[in-house]
């Protein structure tokens, strides 16, 4: 679906700022904070048409919006596709893991860095290194105890899991995709969201993931999997 240009820029400020405070976005909270050049009354018929269109959800009656796994989805896949990875000193440092294919160190340096649970799976020797479960819990809001045994669930089995990236990348990779809820090929729960990119370095080919929250800092996560894609390849 096209979105016009001004709900575009209202849907991703409406996911942004929910990313930053974790509370559902108003009208009148958007207005206060932006200028799309229109009033509160015209924001609200917006979020409803957004709304309709499944972008966004509203949790109460007369409560501001929250974004629902399209949305996050929208949000996401727009700052992959735009999001360059720098050459800052924390991509260098990994990128050098990365060509010496220390895996461990990758792993802990990843999820220290992005707040998230890392996984790596080199793919010649079958092995799978991760790290971060602690990273990963705490990012997340639980809700029921339902939710936390799925997360743990999808922990242990990531094991098992990680064979269908072959699936999603072929043998010659490409670029990082972004994964929202159940959409996810290596996790059940739904409170989750999985950044995962393949890699070749140095004729073999290790799979790498960040599992967290859906509020995850998704600018900082794609210039870390771009930077990694563009370092294995020297």
């Amino acid at each position: 679906m096209m979105l016009t240009e001004r709900a575009t820029k209202i849907l991703e400020a409406a996911v942004r700022d929910f990313i930053d405070v974790g509370e559902p976005i108003s009208s009148g909270w958007l207005y206060d904070h932006y200028d799309f050049g229109i009033k509160p009354a015209m924001i609200r018929l917006e979020l409803e048409r957004l709304s309709e269109d499944g972008f966004l959800e509203q949790p109460y009656f007369s409560a501001g919006r929250v974004p629902s796994d399209r949305g996050f989805e929208f949000f996401a896949e727009r700052i992959f596709s735009s999001q360059w990875g720098s050459g800052g000193l924390i991509q260098r440092s990994l990128g050098g893991l990365l060509r010496k294919k220390a895996w461990p160190d990758l792993v802990e340096r990843m999820s220290s860095e992005l707040g998230l649970l890392s996984v790596a799976e080199d793919i010649e020797k079958e092995r799978l290194y991760k790290e971060g479960l602690d990273s990963l819990v705490n990012s997340l809001s639980w809700t029921t105890a339902e939710e936390i045994k799925s997360v743990v669930k999808d922990f242990v089995e990531l094991d098992k899991k990680f064979e269908r990236f072959a699936e999603l990348f072929g043998e010659t990779g490409g670029e990082p995709k972004v994964f929202i809820g159940k959409k996810s090929p290596i996790t059940k729960s739904g409170s989750l969201a999985v950044v995962a990119g393949s890699y070749e370095v140095h004729g073999g080919r290790v799979f790498l993931a960040a599992i967290g929250s859906k509020r995850m800092d998704y600018k900082k996560t794609a210039g870390v999997f771009k930077s990694l894609k563009n370092a294995g390849r020297k």
